[in-house]
């Protein structure tokens, strides 16, 4: 610290310090009344702070909040699979054109993102994503060091009131047994969805994705042992004829399942069927998976749904609820629930990681669980 004398006989104190970017040197200073040694303490105390001050600034920076989305963004999509870049890439351009991009980061604070999501007229899957980015990115600014706290993690959504509508969506995301039976009967009724049908009762039986089962090859099933290795999903981003398999949704979906002798029956037939369609047709792509079309390109999700849709459409009295592959993933865990299956062992069975999930479907009240009450009330 070194002090000069000022004309109105005041006292300006300076200290040094480097910036630990340029390495070049910068100095600060402050202005008391006196030159006492009293007054000198009190000075090396206020340069000091304003140094540290300054340090601060100097790391956090000037830097807008556009930077450092871009910043996380390209981080980000090192630690995710091609899939979830493809889902979540629509949800960050969306994104920078609502949120204020030119905001210095360390300026952002948890009032100004809870009034941006009150007011936020999207969506409340969109807002959800929004949220989310909103959550990781600022914890990349944290990891950083440009700014100390994360402001988006304190920033609430506003918990959503259950409506009449929800309860009945709730009730349409499975399907009873007779549905099960009489969407089955269509798709086995022609050659054209055959393959279909063996595969979505597969999945109502296994309860596995339509990613994992589609990426399923012979070698990953034992047939002595009765268990198959759920240990990957097949990557629709590149293109379904690549064939490439790449790893599951989560940590918990890495799985072995044990095999119903249906579910045995059903893989048997599938690959008898490959073999067959492998010795007499022509242009038969042998990727080594077993759920596969008749030309051995993996069975694509989208093709899947349009076909269940179209032979419901087909039966005399058509099932009212959306028909999609995950459906049948839903049906296996209610009719679980409805055994009375421990919600821990449908987990397991299912490869969800949180209770949550499976507890949406888990507390389903099937025909079969509501005649049960009623011949329990009429017994009483």
């Amino acid at each position: 610290m070194w002090i000069e004398s000022l004309p109105n006989g005041k006292y300006k104190y300076f200290e040094r310090y480097k910036d630990p970017y340029t390495e070049k040197w910068k100095r600060v200073s402050i202005t008391l009344d006196t030159g006492s040694a009293r007054a000198k303490k009190e000075a090396q105390k206020l340069l000091d702070a304003r140094i540290e001050e300054a340090l601060m600034r100097i790391k956090t920076t000037d830097a807008q909040y556009g930077q450092i989305l871009d910043e996380w963004w390209a981080f980000y999509q090192k630690e995710i699979k091609g899939s979830s870049v493809s889902s979540l890439s629509s949800s960050v351009k969306d994104f920078k054109e609502v949120f204020d991009l030119s905001l210095k980061i360390r300026n952002v604070d948890a009032k100004y993102i809870q009034r941006f999501l009150n007011e936020c007229e999207v969506s409340r899957s969109k807002l959800e994503r929004y949220k989310m980015i909103l959550n990781l990115s600022f914890d990349y600014a944290v990891n950083m060091e440009y700014i100390s706290d994360n402001p988006a993690r304190r920033a609430k959504l506003p918990k959503l009131v259950k409506t009449l509508e929800d309860l009945e969506k709730t009730e349409k995301k499975f399907l009873e047994s007779d549905e099960l039976s009489r969407l089955l009967d269509e798709l086995y009724r022609t050659d054209k969805t055959y393959r279909i049908g063996l595969l979505a009762e597969f999945m109502a039986y296994n309860g596995c994705r339509i990613g994992e089962a589609i990426a399923i090859k012979p070698d990953n099933i034992d047939f002595d042992k009765k268990v198959v290795h759920i240990h990957g999903t097949l990557d629709k981003t590149v293109g379904y004829a690549k064939g490439l398999k790449t790893t599951t949704k989560t940590v918990a979906s890495f799985r072995t399942v044990s095999l119903s002798k249906r579910e045995i029956e059903i893989l048997k037939e599938f690959i008898q069927i490959n073999e067959l369609s492998k010795n007499t047709r022509e242009g038969f792509t042998d990727l080594g998976f077993v759920f596969v079309t008749k030309n051995g390109i993996p069975i694509q999700n989208n093709s899947f749904n349009l076909a269940i849709k179209r032979a419901n459409e087909r039966i005399d009295e058509p099932i009212d609820k959306n028909l999609t592959s995950h459906i049948f993933r839903h049906t296996l865990v209610s009719r679980l629930a409805e055994n009375n299956v421990p919600l821990k062992a449908i987990m397991s069975r299912v490869g969800h990681s949180d209770s949550r999930t499976t507890n949406k479907i888990y507390t389903h009240v099937t025909k079969k669980m509501d005649d049960n009450i009623l011949d329990l009330l009429d017994s009483l």
